[in-house]
């Protein structure tokens, strides 16, 4: 059975220390964040689904190195928000999002399509055709 495989770790109960560490140490770091994933698998193709909202579409990009899928997503921090401080932020307006995703040899990669539509983006990765095996006699000489 392939499978496509994520790259990059994502905790399920993130550390509250890591979180206060990492966001007061230098806020002038640009941090990306890993945006949500949902992955499916069906006979012809897989389906990644990933939750980017806020985004405009021209603001999304994609590309396959090897066999690696990363996509990303971006907003340039405006002069006016680098100055201002929050008591708590539990999002962002802007910021770099990307996920990067291993993907399999009996993915074709020419034909992969993706749609972005109510802050979800879709990304139909179509399996390549197996050629059926043929049953022959061999004669010895």
């Amino acid at each position: 059975m392939n499978t496509i495989v994520r790259c990059g770790y994502r905790p399920m109960f993130p550390s509250f220390f890591n979180d206060v560490l990492e966001h007061s140490s230098n806020k002038a770091i640009n941090n990306y964040y890993k945006p949500a994933a949902n992955i499916k698998e069906v006979e012809s193709s897989f389906m990644i689904e990933l939750a980017l909202p806020g985004f405009a579409k021209e603001e999304i990009s994609m590309k396959m190195e090897k066999n690696v899928l990363t996509i990303s997503a971006g907003q340039e921090v405006k002069e006016s928000e680098k100055n201002e401080e929050y008591s708590l932020q539990e999002f962002r307006k802007t910021g770099k999002y990307q996920r990067s995703f291993i993907i399999p040899e009996s993915v074709d990669t020419e034909v992969i399509t993706a749609e972005y539509l109510n802050g979800i983006l879709k990304v139909t990765l179509p399996k390549k055709e197996v050629q059926p095996v043929s049953n022959r006699e061999i004669t010895i000489a």
